[in-house]
């Protein structure tokens, strides 16, 4: 387009042309700073979730202590055998199972009983009153009175064999009232089957 000369440019004239862009322009600025602003506003915090905890599982109980050791089959058999050897004792001049020795007896037989292959020898004693002779026969009716007593109990006979030493092998060689009782006495000795007196424990057979 061609000006005429010598015509000076009005304000009017120029902004007829260029305002448009102007405006696009600024209008484009203007954004960015909207934009620019809501950039640098505070953002809230964001709390992490938290996880969840870690499932441990309980620790194992601890094993229960060993339980004790029970009797050794040689325990057994040596406490059994004291049973077994256990002594009773008689009145002067007597040869009847006292109420006290019945008792001694009683535990006896329930051993033989449980246990059929031990066999027993009893021996009677007397103390030092007396004959020789009438003490040997005195502690020969002293053994065959516990064996007696044992058969009625259950034991068999044929595993029990009797002695006598008459006075011969005191307990205590004082003459007294105190020793002659202790001497007058039957004796008890494991003849066989021994081992077999703790059979009934298990590992001992």
């Amino acid at each position: 387009m061609v000006r005429p000369a010598g015509r000076a440019l009005s304000y009017d004239h120029i902004s007829d042309g260029v305002t448009p862009m102007r405006l696009a322009f600024l209008s484009a600025a203007l954004v960015a700073i909207g934009l620019t602003a809501c950039s640098k506003q505070p953002q809230p915090a964001v709390t992490p979730t938290p996880e969840p905890p870690t499932r441990t599982e309980p620790a194992p109980p601890p094993p229960p202590p060993p339980a004790p050791a029970g009797p050794s089959c040689d325990m057994v058999i040596a406490s059994m055998v004291s049973e077994l050897g256990t002594m009773i004792n008689f009145d002067t001049d007597r040869f009847e199972v006292r109420p006290d020795a019945a008792g001694i007896l009683d535990r006896k037989a329930e051993v033989l009983r449980s246990h059929p292959a031990v066999r027993l020898r009893i021996t009677g004693h007397a103390d030092e009153r007396y004959t020789d002779e009438y003490n040997l026969v005195l502690g020969t009716r002293r053994a065959e009175a516990a064996k007696d007593y044992l058969v009625r109990r259950g034991v068999d006979a044929s595993r029990m064999e009797t002695a006598s030493l008459g006075e011969t092998q005191p307990l205590d060689r004082a003459s007294t009232e105190e020793a002659w009782a202790k001497n007058r006495r039957d004796e008890f000795t494991v003849l066989s089957g021994r081992e077999t007196l703790a059979s009934h424990i298990a590992g001992c057979r």
